[in-house]
């Protein structure tokens, strides 16, 4: 329209006017409407918020209307965890109130004042619908925390009952403990089993004191917070209270009884050890004494009679007296520990009863000691005389060995002075042989007396019967060479004084008197006579003394016995006085007939003595072909190549 009229106004139409006016009034009307539009506008707006605004505080107080309804006390809650279930629910419905109080008093109510503003009509409802929504947030509030206080001081409660219930339940277990071990043991060990779980217990009380301060402190925080069962919390706490410090006071006495007793227990184990410990020693010393008691007494001698009887005297003086106390110290502790009328002593097997029976079997052992030692003293007094008469004789008998050697071998006398005198003295030495049997039948009394050492004589029955055969022996050989050289001065004319020269030289190397040489000493007698025997070379044989040895010591037993060393000198000597010839002759005379060429052991034994005929038949060959017969004629031959080569050597 205002484009058409100034399009019209160009042209200055009369009509113009009048569409001015009809267009000025028409746009009039239209800013007129327009404003009613905007102001209806704005009404609705402000309506629309309105509604908007109700229907949230109407969903606030619907939200707090159910809550209201769903804080219920009735809920059960006879347990903890019932009671910490619930108060869980109430910290989870305050962080939701507080979001709730937070929208009210930053949405509703800044915007309830805005639309008051704009609808003044509505103003006194607005706030009185705010002032509502307030007042039932604020009772909301005042129901959450009274509920939840409550809950607290019903969970304060079931952990105080909890607290207490546990104590009680630990005075329970102690109180039965200590009823159930009210003894005190009936020796050391068990009285020391008991001391260490009493020391447990005890233990265990001071541990649980912690708890019994945290329920002490719990009491009297409800308590001075004024719970509702402060009275029964109070009440429960005293009894729990008198009936810890019951448990505590009857600990303290039990370990005062355990002390007691294992005083008392300690004492006794003292006494069971020092009695262990001296009847061991007792036990001990009576075995050994029992053993030597009961040893078979044997003495060899008079001295060892007397130190037995010595050291029994010694052992009955330390009876009376050291040991005699010791016994007594036992009888006392075994007094002592009947006192106590306790049982068998763990440390040893023996009693007192066993040792008095050991102690009365001691009394009756010396009793016998004394008759065995008494026995004893007289057989050795018997022996004592035996020794002495054996010896006497022995010694006698020795001592006539000694003189009748020494006589037989003077070399000063002639030889027939020493024929005689051998002769004289081989019949007395037959005769003394009595005298030896009675020694032998004194040594065999000493024998069965069991007595085999004589301080009186060092000369036993079989060393003089030895002595004596060799001395009868002697004397028959000492005859029989005195005889031979009797027999060889008259026959082949060796002179005397060169046969005691030859006896003396024997004697010289005879350092044992035996009457025999070894090979040594009859190689230096040899030597000492004049005969040239060479050294052989090291590793080489001794030829020429091997010759001799063949004749002299012809059974090689090691030895060269004096007949056989003068026969070999007497040949010796005579060696350029016999011929061959001569010699087989005179073997040869001796035969039956006077004509055979052989001779028999019985032919020789008739017509010579006894050792030279042995001499002979031990160098002589066999004769072939007749029994019992011995070649004499090779025998001679034999001995001449032997002088032979002895001179040539």
């Amino acid at each position: 329209c205002e484009k058409c009229c100034d399009a019209a106004t160009d042209q200055e139409s009369p009509l113009v006017a009048e569409m001015r006016i009809q267009i000025a009034a028409l746009i009039t009307k239209w800013e007129a409407l327009k404003g009613e539009c905007d102001v209806k506008s704005e009404r609705v707006e402000h309506s629309k918020a309105l509604y908007s605004w109700l229907l949230d505080v109407h969903e606030q107080e619907t939200w707090i209307m159910e809550r209201s309804k769903s804080l219920n006390l009735a809920e059960k809650r006879d347990t903890i965890a019932a009671v910490n279930r619930l108060l869980k629910k109430y910290s989870l419905f305050e962080r939701e109130l507080d979001t709730h109080s937070q929208h009210i008093e930053q949405v509703i109510v800044p915007a309830g004042a805005v639309i008051a503003q704009n609808n003044p009509k509505q103003a006194a409802e607005v706030d009185g619908q705010v002032k509502e929504l307030k007042e039932s947030l604020a009772e909301l509030f005042n129901i959450c925390a009274a509920h939840k206080a409550c809950l607290t001081d019903e969970s304060a409660h079931l952990n105080f009952n909890w607290k207490a219930e546990v104590v009680e339940a630990f005075i329970t277990q102690k109180e039965a403990q200590i009823a159930a071990t009210s003894g005190v043991g009936g020796d050391l060990a068990s009285c020391e089993v008991l001391i260490n779980r009493h020391t447990n217990l005890i233990s265990s009380l001071a541990s649980f004191g912690d708890t019994i301060e945290a329920l002490t402190e719990l009491q009297e925080r409800l308590t001075a917070a004024q719970h509702a069962q402060s009275r029964a919390i109070k009440q429960r706490h005293t009894d729990v209270m008198k009936r810890w410090n019951k448990l505590v006071a009857e600990s303290e006495a039990r370990k005062k009884r355990l002390a007691s007793a294992h005083a008392h227990f300690v004492d006794i184990e003292k006494l069971f050890q020092g009695f262990a410990a001296k009847a061991s020693q007792f036990n001990g010393w009576y075995e050994n004494a029992e053993e030597d008691l009961t040893e078979i007494i044997y003495t060899s001698s008079m001295e060892e009679c007397r130190g037995l009887r010595e050291d029994h005297s010694d052992f009955v003086d330390t009876l009376s007296q050291v040991k005699r106390d010791e016994f007594r110290g036992l009888l006392e502790l075994d007094k002592q520990i009947r006192a106590y009328h306790v049982s068998v002593n763990p440390y040893t097997w023996f009693t007192m009863d066993a040792i008095e029976d050991s102690w009365q079997n001691l009394l009756r052992m010396v009793k016998e000691r004394d008759l065995m030692i008494e026995k004893e003293t007289l057989r050795q007094t018997q022996n004592e005389e035996l020794r002495k008469a054996y010896a006497g004789q022995a010694n006698k008998f020795h001592e006539w060995l000694v003189q009748t050697k020494g006589l037989l071998t003077n070399t000063k006398l002639g030889l027939e002075e020493q024929r005689d005198l051998i002769g004289r003295k081989h019949e007395e030495i037959k005769k003394k042989r009595a005298v030896l049997k009675e020694i032998e039948e004194l040594s065999s009394h000493l024998e069965q007396a069991m007595v085999f050492d004589n301080r009186y004589t060092t000369h036993s029955a079989l060393t003089l019967a030895q002595q004596w055969d060799q001395l009868n022996e002697f004397t028959r050989r000492m005859h029989h060479t005195v005889q031979d050289q009797i027999e060889a001065l008259s026959r082949t004319g060796v002179d005397e004084d060169e046969l005691k020269e030859f006896t003396l030289m024997f004697k010289h190397f005879d350092k044992d008197r035996s009457g025999r040489l070894d090979h040594p000493e009859f190689k230096a007698c040899l030597r000492s006579l004049g005969f040239d025997l060479p050294v052989p070379a090291e590793g080489e044989p001794d030829t020429a003394f091997e010759a001799i040895l063949d004749y002299v010591d012809r059974d090689r037993d090691g030895f060269v016995r004096l007949e056989e060393y003068m026969q070999f000198m007497i040949s010796r000597t005579t060696e350029n006085v016999t011929g061959t010839d001569e010699l087989t002759e005179a073997f040869r005379a001796l035969t039956e007939g006077g004509d055979k060429p052989y001779i028999t052991a019985t032919e020789l034994y008739s017509a010579m003595p006894t050792d030279q005929a042995k001499y002979c038949i031990d160098r002589m060959e066999k004769y072939p072909d007749v029994p019992g017969a011995l070649d004499y004629t090779n025998f001679t031959k034999s001995i001449f190549q032997l002088n032979t080569s002895i001179t040539s050597g």
